[in-house]
């Protein structure tokens, strides 16, 4: 299943993850991403090691280039947004409802 966007909160994103489905972040320098469940697997660009994180560990990004993140299984991740990417107007509206929906589902 592709990565699933959970709810965007000021500055943060979360992110549900299935193996095989990476998250793909371009120009992620300065982020710090949070595994909240399961494991993550990071590739970052230009790391001659890949990085895995489990719940309550966090990365930070070393560089502007490409990462991927991925479960282990399934898996939930936080990113932190940089601070200038501004959550576009009507998205909390948005949010809410999709909230609102994935509980009525008992996932």
């Amino acid at each position: 299943m592709k990565p699933q966007l959970v709810t965007v909160q000021q500055g943060l994103a979360e992110y549900r993850l299935t193996q095989d489905y990476p998250l793909r972040i371009a120009h992620a320098a300065g982020r710090r991403i949070e595994c909240l469940d399961g494991t993550a697997w990071i590739t970052a660009y230009g790391e001659h090691t890949d990085f895995m994180l489990r719940r309550g560990l966090t990365f930070e990004v070393p560089n502007d280039g490409l990462i991927l993140i991925e479960a282990v299984g399934t898996g939930v991740v936080r990113v932190r947004l940089p601070a200038d990417t501004a959550v576009p107007a009507g998205w909390r509206g948005l949010q809410h409802k999709v909230a609102t929906v994935l509980s009525g589902l008992h996932l």
